[in-house]
């Protein structure tokens, strides 16, 4: 467990389920240079970990995270444009592993999900809104050009149009509207958010992992494939994994109308 009051993001493994939690309340989670590294480093050490089965990120403080700290951006151009692209690298990163990684993430958001925060909150598998959470790309606003993987997210889970609606007028969504749009899966009483959250982890992390990042792999890729090259790719892989221990209980579990058990992959 990495936990200690210095840190940006705090990271550690609960059993079976990997957490990782924004820990800058006190600025609204918003994005440095040094929390865009430590986020890194934690969604790394997630995907570099075989006993996490479920990924939950969560924030601390009223909010989820505003996104980029502008008080802490150079005051030179130079300056500003070395360290905004340093902390693109490191978010962009973090996200292609939580996209792309076996386990499935939850990800928890209350009060504002902001620019980056955005991103991070729609690079999760299962998003989660508090009543009072909010969603804007906040970009065009202070003159800056969409990041945070919102021109590919936005447009694969509420369209082309409603991810021009967002980027290009700034427009800030309600929980219920993020639901509305296929951003949010569910909304919550806030006092009821990481329960649910949590609860939700859990029975992902009691599931066939491998297949999660299989299917999780497959849907990236779908909008990218011609229909020929995708149905090949899903029959290598459901091929490959009929003949692991996990597709054994599974199937048996079937024949005798059963919970099926999965265990760690082997």
């Amino acid at each position: 467990m990495t936990r200690d009051a210095a840190r940006r993001v705090e990271y550690w493994r609960d059993d079976s389920i990997f957490r990782i939690a924004l820990s800058r309340p006190a600025r609204g989670n918003a994005i440095d240079r040094p929390m865009a590294a430590q986020l890194r480093a934690a969604v790394e050490a997630c995907a570099a970990d075989d006993r996490a089965r479920a990924v939950l990120i969560t924030a601390r403080g009223r909010q989820f995270c505003v996104g980029g700290d502008l008080a802490e951006f150079g005051d030179s151009n130079d300056q500003r444009q070395h360290q905004v692209r340093a902390i693109a690298d490191d978010i962009h990163r973090a996200q292609e592993l939580l996209l792309t990684m076996d386990a499935p993430v939850v990800v928890a958001v209350q009060g504002a999900a902001g620019g980056g925060g955005l991103g991070l909150a729609l690079a999760g598998d299962f998003v989660l809104a508090g009543a009072n959470a909010t969603f804007v790309a906040h970009y065009i606003s202070i003159g800056l050009s969409a990041d945070g993987g919102s021109t590919f997210l936005l447009p694969r889970l509420a369209g082309l149009g409603r991810a021009r609606e967002m980027l290009l007028l700034d427009r800030r969504l309600s929980a219920q509207e993020a639901r509305d749009w296929g951003l949010v899966c569910a909304v919550h009483d806030p006092e009821d958010l990481e329960r649910a959250a949590e609860a939700l982890a859990l029975r992902l992390s009691l599931g066939p992992t491998p297949a999660y990042g299989s299917i999780k792999r497959l849907l990236l890729a779908s909008s990218q494939r011609d229909f020929r090259t995708q149905v090949d790719q899903e029959a290598a892989l459901i091929a490959k994994l009929s003949a692991t221990a996990q597709a054994d209980e599974g199937i048996a579990a079937f024949r005798a109308k059963r919970p099926a058990v999965f265990g760690p992959a082997r």
